[in-house]
């Protein structure tokens, strides 16, 4: 059961990546945009974590426990933040309708279901933490590019903006705003992952 509930969601978020990526091919959008957004990066972390998962279950050790948490954490905040923020802001049909449920519900619910109630499960050390440095480069990452390269992302069908996501919008918020939101989002990634390294050393 628990190989195949890995397998399965390793499979889910690898069909919704490679349809996503030829969808956007084709219709000559910015590849490099795409890979961008922290929903697609989580759902690789995911793919690649459950892959070996399902390969051996009770994998461990120091480097996998920090690709576990920032894979579990990363997932997480994404269904959550989707489901309560971003919602409905674009619309989707087709393939793509399916692609954005996967990678935004699908995904993230088979993942923390996985991480809660299978056994074996991958028994975290607090220095799984050090994963928490994912969110930290990618928002790092993320408000350089905006400002250096100046990208152009669709938040809404009549609106852009050089960030994936209009709350990291330092010129419509302000620098103030964002740093505040990203400063909550850090404290959010470490009480997840905090939770999770103990949930994970129950008995």
């Amino acid at each position: 059961m628990t190989r195949t509930w890995h397998a399965l969601t390793a499979v889910v978020g690898l069909v919704a990546l490679v349809g996503q990526t030829i969808v956007s091919a084709r219709r000559g959008d910015d590849l490099v945009n795409l890979f961008s957004y922290f929903t697609i990066e989580s759902n690789i972390l995911v793919v690649v974590t459950c892959t070996l998962l399902a390969l051996r279950p009770d994998r461990g050790g120091r480097a996998f426990g920090m690709l576990r948490l920032a894979s579990l954490t990363g997932i997480t905040v994404t269904g959550v933040v989707y489901a309560t923020v971003l919602a409905g802001n674009v619309d989707l049909s087709g393939a793509e309708w399916w692609f954005d449920k996967a990678f935004h519900y699908v995904v993230p619910l088979l993942t923390v279901v996985g991480f809660v109630v299978l056994r074996p499960r991958t028994r975290l050390t607090w220095s799984a933490l050090g994963g928490l440095t994912f969110p930290v480069l990618w928002l790092a990452y993320t408000l350089t590019r905006a400002g250096v390269v100046r990208p152009t992302f669709s938040l809404t069908p009549t609106t852009t903006a050089p960030v994936p996501y209009g709350f990291l919008d330092a010129g419509e918020l302000g620098a103030g705003t964002v740093a505040v939101t990203c400063v909550v989002l850090t404290l959010v990634f470490v009480a997840l992952g905090s939770a999770a390294v103990a949930w994970s050393r129950r008995g």
